[in-house]
């Protein structure tokens, strides 16, 4: 924070006029959605070139010049990522780039959500 560090007399941040905090900046500030938004596809694009180097897999990833994860999972649910490998396995993954403090809330929130998707595709996938 610029006035914890003295170098400035407000706590705003100095994008949206909001309370500034680390948490806001790293991850809840309105005005720098944009910017969360290129350093989560940063990631993304990082790791689905990085995976389609395995060897007998199939990748499907939320990223332009894959094949959408919506092939497999349909439109309902949309995760970032799966990695269908040659022994049967299916990894469905879903990338949340937040705030350390929000790590188990985002994944218990992740996991929620795609319960029903991963018993679906447990069930179907090898059929």
């Amino acid at each position: 924070n610029l006035s914890r560090w003295g170098l400035s007399s407000s706590s705003e941040c100095s994008f949206c006029l909001g309370p500034e905090s680390l948490l806001h900046v790293v991850a809840g500030c309105q005005c720098y959605l944009d910017r969360f938004t290129w350093r989560h596809n940063s990631i993304l694009n990082f790791l689905a070139n990085t995976l389609q180097t395995v060897n007998g897999s199939a990748l499907y990833a939320d990223v332009p010049g894959f094949k959408s994860p919506s092939i497999i999972t349909g439109d309902t649910y949309r995760p970032d990522l799966l990695l269908s490998l040659s022994n049967g396995s299916l990894y469905v993954v879903e990338l949340t780039v937040g705030y350390e403090t929000n790590l188990e809330n985002n994944v218990n929130r992740k996991k929620a959500k795609y319960k029903e998707l991963v018993k679906q595709l447990d069930e179907n996938f090898n059929e």
